[in-house]
């Protein structure tokens, strides 16, 4: 055997060592983890440890973190084979807890008892082999303006803000035929219903922008449209950013709407101002930037760069309580002050047509495909969902032309240029636009 082999097989085996050295490693996975509002069991195994010597503590997020099963039983046992299982519904609120986490640590040790803590102790992960968290999901989270949204619920209980009771009930959120999102606070059995949406996905710095269709300046005064991001960590006031339509219960105030970067009550983070009668559509929007959050509301549909129209109200903040990015999502809710019922009694509406996101630095459209066919050249690539895309020609590398332009609701971009035998020879590019 030469040189060459003797090395390569040497590297081969090397190289599965390294895998069955990794493969070692002490691991926690879930097996089932059950959607959000239903009452059954977290389950999950365990990897690469002595079941007998292990256990695993298991914690819920419902406004904060608990222990479960109890906190007399704070450790769930292993099975021989690795399996476990643990009631995660065994009190109150149990059965909406969004998030769960487990943790694999040895059978002696004590875990930290939480009582509604905002944040997992560090103790868990230092003396934990293995660490694993998850979302639970409503079973009508949905898609809309291209990216995956999930439904608050909290049950028969009173959560913030309000507190109220959030439904997932398709009566209050739900999108249409269009790609509409309705948000709807609905009288069911006695109860005032309230609506919120959690996007599944955190996108940090960028423009944030709500498309509402709906007409906002008669919003009754115990009604709040909040669009806006959120965070459950406490850091940085829970990275939260706020449009908020409200009259805060006060029927007489003349405005009805204010820009707000948390914590509000510091002085110059909140700027009131006024949605006109008669506005609708109208676009909300803040670009959240590490120095400066700017805020602009228009009346109309903002389709930069083809328009722009008239604003409504606008405002800098470039103060000292200007989050960072970490695990924030982004939420729509509509609900009521205190959870006071309309004054009026009837129930409320609001319809917001799009959403969309756009980066501080805009990422160039990857091409993916070029094919023609009996409709002509058909270009495809990947892009972000809900911006404004050109396609342009030209005869050679310069004096690009447009010929084509669209706002993608999806991922993927698609233009089809008629041709014939005779068409002249041309570059085509998809270019996307500051926005």
């Amino acid at each position: 055997m030469n040189r060459f082999w003797s090395a390569l097989l040497i590297f081969l085996w090397f190289f599965e060592l390294q895998v069955v050295l990794f493969s070692q490693e002490p691991g926690i996975s879930f097996s089932s983890v059950p959607p959000l509002g239903s009452e059954g069991n977290l389950t999950g195994k365990v990897h690469n440890v002595s079941p007998a010597d292990h256990g695993v503590a298991v914690y819920i997020f419902v406004q904060g973190w608990w222990n479960k099963p109890s906190f007399a039983a704070p450790l769930t046992p292993i099975g021989s084979n690795g399996a476990w299982t643990c009631d995660i519904v065994s009190a109150g609120a149990d059965s909406v807890a969004r998030k769960v986490a487990a943790f694999l640590v040895p059978k002696d040790y004590q875990p930290p008892l939480l009582e509604g803590t905002a944040v997992l102790p560090h103790e868990l992960f230092e003396n934990s082999l293995a660490t694993l968290q998850a979302a639970r999901r409503s079973e009508n989270a949905f898609s809309f303006s291209g990216y995956d949204w999930d439904v608050k619920t909290s049950g028969s209980f009173g959560f913030g803000p309000g507190p109220n009771v959030f439904s997932d009930d398709p009566e209050n959120v739900w999108v249409d035929e269009e790609g509409k999102l309705h948000l709807k606070i609905t009288y069911r059995d006695g109860v005032w219903n309230c609506a919120e949406v959690v996007s599944f996905r955190s996108f940090g710095y960028g423009t944030y922008r709500f498309y509402v269709e709906s007409a906002l300046d008669e919003l009754d005064a115990n009604v709040v449209l909040g669009l806006f991001t959120w965070s459950d960590d406490p850091a940085y006031a829970y990275r939260e950013i706020d449009v908020e339509i409200a009259k805060w219960s006060n029927p007489s105030d003349p405005t009805n709407a204010q820009f707000v970067v948390q914590p509000w009550n510091n002085p110059g983070n909140l700027a009131r101002w006024t949605i006109p009668p008669g506005a609708a559509p109208t676009t909300h929007s803040f670009d959240w930037e590490a120095s400066e959050i700017r805020f602009e509301s228009h009346n109309g549909e903002v389709q930069l760069p083809i328009t722009e129209p008239p604003v409504i109200s606008q405002w800098n903040y470039m103060g000292n309580d200007i989050p960072v990015p970490g695990d924030e999502q982004v939420r729509m809710n509509l609900w009521l002050v205190n959870g006071l019922p309309p004054t009026d009694g009837q129930e409320v509406e609001i319809v917001i047509s799009r959403f969309a996101f756009i980066p501080s630095t805009l990422p160039e459209p990857d091409l993916t495909s070029v094919d023609l066919n009996e409709d002509g050249l058909v270009i495809r690539a990947n892009g972000q969902p809900q911006l404004f895309y050109f396609l342009e020609s030209a005869s050679g590398l310069e004096d690009w032309e447009e010929i084509d332009s669209r706002v993608v609701d999806e991922t993927e971009i698609q233009f089809t240029v008629p041709v014939s035998p005779d068409s002249e020879n041309k570059f085509y590019r998809i270019r996307v636009p500051d926005q």
